[in-house]
């Protein structure tokens, strides 16, 4: 009997110690008030797509920059170009959401209407992605705290995973809890690059203000042939396509929303979109004036930012927001895998 009162003490302590860290359990029929509203849903599933403007306009630079600096000015047409395409592919979604309440994304919409295979086709592409994202986002965020702090960058690795427990605590906590963790760094990320972008047009109209670069050895090598040819040109696009990254996620996650969900999704991914899209252009435009070189030491945003406000508390601020966004645009994996993984178990592709 003592050890049976002994191993139940365990247990009870066990419990305690779970219920503190990942809360309370709750049985499915009782999910109803887990259910996001906008102002949440947002940072949840857009932290990925939102978060691909801050290193968009750098991918495009890299190919670029390695042609010649003159290549440089072809960033603002490649950026208007794949503006062009997240718009369009902005309202294919929107459509999608509302035919397909019940989520699915481009799994469902693929299975539907081209059939089995190219339906799984888009699954494994999309749960691949998801594994990435979590991946390339931290240690892009972490990138962002180096470029601000360069004493850290030995830290890098520890740093890294450091973040990725803490956004699957997070995450065990709940969808909800997860939203309000996340909504101040996302709507800080996206406050501080519209003043950003805002700041460096106004100054543009006496002179943009000049990138800080850093030293010439942190420069990534710049190339001196005459002009780009159409294949660089394509490519550029290509890698500044990952400002497409995550665009999907709302329609993989219609059911999380309040109702009505298919309402409330369409909503979100418009306004997702028109942030995404006016920040993308902003920073390529900025770039454009303030002629940023790529650096695997400093990134482009950290460039202008420190040009634009000269070092200062704002430069600082927009450094901050921007890891933290980069670094919790991993919370999309988090959110899409187990729902795209559970519809997959449900037709029998997955193990239930």
């Amino acid at each position: 009997m003592a050890v049976a009162e002994r191993d139940r003490g365990t247990e009870s302590s066990f419990d305690l110690f779970k219920r503190i860290l990942v809360g309370r359990r709750m049985a499915s029929q009782h999910l109803e008030h887990t259910l996001l509203p906008k102002i949440l849903a947002l940072p949840v599933f857009s932290s990925d797509a939102l978060s691909s403007v801050a290193y968009a306009t750098e991918q495009i630079l890299v190919v670029l920059v390695a042609v010649s600096v003159a290549s440089a000015r072809l960033v603002m047409p490649i950026s208007i170009a794949i503006a062009t395409l997240m718009t369009i592919v902005i309202l294919s979604y929107r459509q999608t959401v509302r035919a397909y309440p019940n989520g699915g994304g481009s799994y469902i919409v693929s299975k539907d209407n081209l059939g089995t295979f190219p339906g799984l086709l888009a699954a494994a592409a999309l749960l691949t992605d998801y594994v990435l994202t979590v991946s390339v986002s931290v240690v892009a965020g972490v990138f962002a705290i180096t470029s601000a702090v360069p004493t850290l960058s030995s830290h890098k690795v520890a740093l890294s995973i450091g973040f990725v427990a803490l956004i699957t605590l997070a995450n065990l906590r709940g969808v909800k809890e997860s939203g309000i963790v996340f909504a101040i760094p996302t709507y800080g990320f996206i406050i501080s690059i519209y003043f950003l972008i805002i700041t460096g047009l106004i100054k543009c109209t006496g002179g943009c203000a000049h990138a800080v670069l850093p030293p010439p050895g942190d420069i990534l090598p710049v190339g001196t042939l005459p002009a780009a040819s159409l294949f660089v040109v394509l490519h550029a696009f290509s890698s500044g396509s990952t400002a497409l990254t995550g665009v999907e996620a709302i329609s993989n996650g219609v059911p999380a929303f309040r109702r009505p969900q298919s309402k409330n999704a369409a909503q979100t991914l418009s306004i997702m979109g028109a942030i995404a899209v006016t920040m993308f252009l902003g920073i390529s435009f900025l770039a454009l004036r303030a002629h940023p070189l790529p650096s695997p030491e400093k990134s482009v945003v950290a460039q202008i930012a420190e040009g634009v406000f000269h070092g200062g508390f704002m430069y600082y601020i927009v450094q901050v927001f921007t890891a933290a966004i980069l670094i919790l645009a991993a919370n999309t994996s988090y959110q899409d895998f187990p729902r795209l993984s559970s519809i997959l178990a449900r037709d029998r592709f997955m193990p239930r």
